[in-house]
């Protein structure tokens, strides 16, 4: 599945760059001529996005899984669009994992379950000011998620015990925006390709942990909980600056 992701948007960028330098060989138009191309656009416009690359000014913060989007635009008028982009985001998962055990009797094992994370939506707005490049303004809200972990085992020789211990984070709502600037073209009258290259603000939103354990059972705390309660915690970034450059393919209707 990796190697077709990469063949698409390998393909994808090779399409792009070869329309952006294939108009650069073209006959020079006037302004008023090249003003008149795109007028035959679309009022529809629905594309995917494969693959995107993303980075954060600042570390450590809650960083948003750029997976495949969908956008939805549609024509207000022949420059100006408007439209939604959706990311379902990551599946819920459960796994079992290595962990230096809440005791102190060495490397143990836990179990890790996460609802959907990344999930998000963005209004997006985009203006075509030079024939087929146009400027975007974009605002998005990310769901939030909720990961547990539980079943700490303790493992000493051939004997695993079960620990008394579970910690449950609850990771709310944020919001970012970004501004960007594309290039989008329709080819054989139907089919969409393009690219985007967005810088934006996104915030970290808030997390809260739960605890539950038996002190008794650790003669204390455990190793866990006063790491995460003197090392980890409060450690998030009120808000980081990002960028993010995307290659997308659709359809015009």
């Amino acid at each position: 599945m990796k190697n077709l992701t990469n063949a698409i948007t390998i393909t994808l960028i090779t399409i792009v760059i070869n329309l952006f330098v294939s108009n650069l060989k073209a006959e020079v138009v006037s302004e008023n001529e090249l003003d008149s191309l795109p007028k035959n656009r679309k009022k529809i416009h629905i594309y995917f996005t494969p693959i995107a690359i993303s980075g954060y000014t600042e570390y450590p913060f809650r960083k948003r899984q750029e997976n495949s989007t969908f956008s939805f635009l549609y024509g207000i008028t022949e420059k100006f669009y408007l439209g939604l982009t959706y990311s379902r985001g990551d599946s819920p998962n459960f796994r079992t994992q290595l962990n230096f055990s809440t005791s102190q009797n060495g490397i143990g094992l836990q179990d890790t379950s996460k609802t959907r994370e990344s999930e998000f939506l963005v209004i997006r707005s985009q203006y075509f000011f030079y024939g087929n490049f146009y400027g975007s303004a974009n605002f998005g809200f990310e769901k939030g998620f909720k990961q547990e972990d539980k079943n700490y085992r303790s493992i000493n020789g051939y004997n695993t015990s079960l620990e008394p211990y579970s910690k449950t984070t609850i990771y709310s709502d944020r919001f970012f925006t970004t501004i960007g600037l594309g290039y989008r073209k329709e080819i054989f009258d139907r089919i969409l390709v393009g690219f985007e290259c967005e810088y934006g603000i996104m915030n970290s939103g808030r997390s809260s942990q739960h605890y539950t354990f038996n002190p008794q059972f650790y003669n204390g705390f455990p190793s866990n909980y006063l790491i995460d309660l003197f090392i980890i915690r409060n450690q998030n970034k009120q808000y980081s600056e990002f960028h993010y450059i995307s290659v997308y393919a659709g359809i015009a209707i």
